[in-house]
């Protein structure tokens, strides 16, 4: 062995080697080399990275390049209309793609868009790479099939997939599920999916949820296209308004004089031209106005906002526009003012049709407004009207009612449809007024079902009490109900407390919903309970249970669910 060659890790010559072979200091040299050893293979070590297991190549069959659709090319026009393609990064995009990610727990998820021969992201989260050829893509079978959600639950082991390169080597995809993009037109043009590096599945909620957002996402690129639209008519507008303010003087001189109502005064304030219109408007005579004083002629002007804005153009040499009611013709007119050294120009009409169009206007406004509020929350109202393009948030306290009406199906076989109707909506009207009474949200009725959720859209710290308090205050409105009819309906009544996400679906016909697995709980606790009785979690029962009676009804199995600890509420507590 050459002892020269570790001379640089501490270790001595072998000349000096025999010299020193007797020496305490050779120990030391020899531990100094085991650490650097020990250090060096532990660098190396920690560098191997283990990759998936991956099939013998023997056994991999051959990539499947996709086959395209039948209407290949309308659909891609269909896509290019959209003027999408290699645009940057959009928050609102990013936005769908991580709640899709967060909602399906994968560490991929795309906004891809199939065009001729590559798929492109939009939008994505957990890859480098802004495309990859359309014959390796997932999303291009996808679109062969746009009513399903394309689920592969293990790609190593799917022949289509199991030797594509985006699964025999990085990004080693294993599981896909994409939902087709679909346009209002019904072409496929790419797809919301998320992926994983190892085999799985999605729950049905998580499937669900991946739909929504798929829809949410074709509703983004709609508007997204009609704002372009509305830029370019904007754009356009202001080319054509900025010509007309160039012109305004050419305007006013060659045709407002002819069509409005039109008369000039002096620097002393007396009339040097009046044209028939405003005689006309004015019930006065052209040869009487004439070199007369305006204040003299017209009494009833001096103090008004005639006289205060005309002083004002006189005096500061502005032009001036603006409306005013005059009492003695009882109408409205819009006046516009142009000063000069050797005056005033004054042309005004008549627009008082206008106004009542505007006030008409106004009070329909006023109508759709309320008609908003009877369909959202106010502050849900408030945000849509702002324009943001997306709502949806997520509430960790909230408690949802689902009541169900028992007896009405059979009531329903043995009364008219109207009489039904007007029966349904006493009892909801009712329940309406206790929402608003403990200051809950009603977010829907499904045929005799009601929903009704606290600490939405705004946050409420007793939302479990005042839910129990709603549904206390139900079940004796509907007795009453029954001793004031005749009728024999019963509540079958559930409650559960957790998460949810709230937000606004749907482009014309707007609703505001819940979505999660509180909201599913609660549903089940309202079909797995008793008629005239009100079943809740054990979770609401933490949030509540000194302040109300309950009995315990143990615990039963929930279809989705398995076995849960439930209880009923059997009254208030009444405290000594």
């Amino acid at each position: 062995m050459k002892f020269g060659v570790f001379k640089e890790y501490g270790v001595l010559s072998k000349p000096a080697f025999y010299k020193k072979t007797r020496q305490k200091g050779f120990y030391k040299n020899v531990t100094r080399l085991a650490g650097w050893l020990a250090k060096l293979v532990k660098r190396l070590k920690s560098s191997i990275t283990p990759s998936p297991k991956r099939r013998h190549p023997s056994t991999i069959p051959p990539t499947q390049a996709p086959a395209k659709p039948s209407d290949e090319e309308e659909r891609l026009k269909a896509l290019n209309e959209y003027n999408i393609l290699d645009t940057p990064a959009e928050e609102a995009f990013d936005d769908l793609t991580r709640l899709a990610a967060s909602i399906c727990g994968t560490p991929i998820a795309l906004v891809s868009l199939t065009a001729t021969n590559r798929q492109w992201f939009k939008s994505k989260v957990g890859i480098d790479s802004p495309e990859v050829p359309r014959e390796d893509a997932f999303c291009a079978h996808a679109i062969l099939n746009p009513d399903q959600v394309m689920i592969v639950p293990d790609a190593s082991e799917d022949d289509r997939f199991a030797g594509n390169p985006l699964v025999t080597s990085a990004p080693d995809i294993r599981f896909y599920a994409g939902n087709p993009l679909i346009t209002p037109d019904g072409f496929p043009i790419g797809t919301l999916c998320v992926l994983d590096r190892i085999p799985r599945n999605l729950t049905p909620e998580q499937l669900d949820a991946l739909q929504v957002l798929g829809r949410q996402v074709i509703a983004q690129m709609e508007l997204r296209l009609n704002v372009s639209r509305l830029e370019r008519q904007l754009a356009r507008y202001q080319q054509v308004k900025a010509k007309l303010r160039a012109s305004d003087q050419q305007v006013v001189d060659l045709l407002e004089s002819m069509t409005d109502a039109f008369f000039a005064l002096d620097p002393q304030w007396r009339f040097t031209y009046v044209n028939q219109k405003a005689a006309e408007i004015l019930q006065r005579n052209i040869d009487e106005l004439l070199g007369q004083d305006i204040w003299e002629a017209l009494p009833e002007m001096v103090g008004s906002v005639f006289d205060e804005q005309y002083r004002k153009a006189v005096a500061q040499q502005i032009s001036l526009s603006f409306e005013d009611f005059h009492w003695p013709t009882t109408k409205w007119f819009e006046i516009r003012v142009f000063p000069s050294y050797e005056g005033l120009s004054v042309f005004f009409h008549d627009i008082s049709r206008r106004k009542v169009v505007e006030e008409a206007l106004r009070y329909q406004q006023g109508q759709s407004e309320r008609l908003l509020l009877n369909i959202l929350p106010e502050p849900i109202a408030e945000r849509l009207k702002q324009e943001e393009n997306i709502i949806a948030d997520s509430f960790d306290e909230v408690s949802v009612l689902f009541a169900d009406l028992v007896n009405f199906t059979q009531m329903a076989s043995r009364i008219s449809p109207t009489e039904l109707v007007a029966l349904l909506n006493e009892i909801f009207s009712i329940f309406d007024c206790l929402t608003e009474k403990h200051g809950l949200e009603k977010i829907k009725t499904i045929g005799d079902a009601y929903m009704v959720a606290g600490g939405v859209p705004l946050p409420k710290s007793n939302h479990a009490e005042a839910i129990a308090e709603m549904a206390l205050d139900m079940q004796s409105s509907l007795e009453d109900f029954n001793a004031k009819r005749g009728t024999d309906f019963a509540l079958r009544i559930g409650i559960n407390t957790g998460t949810v996400v709230a937000g606004v679906i749907g482009t014309k016909k707007f609703i505001y919903d819940l979505w999660g697995d509180t909201v599913n709980t609660a549903s089940r606790m309202e079909s797995h309970g008793a008629a005239g009785c009100i079943q809740i979690t054990e979770t609401t029962y933490h949030h509540i249970q000194d302040q109300y009676l309950f009995e315990d009804r143990g615990v039963i199995s929930v279809k989705g669910k398995g076995e849960m600890q439930t209880y009923f509420i059997k009254g208030r507590r009444i405290n000594l």
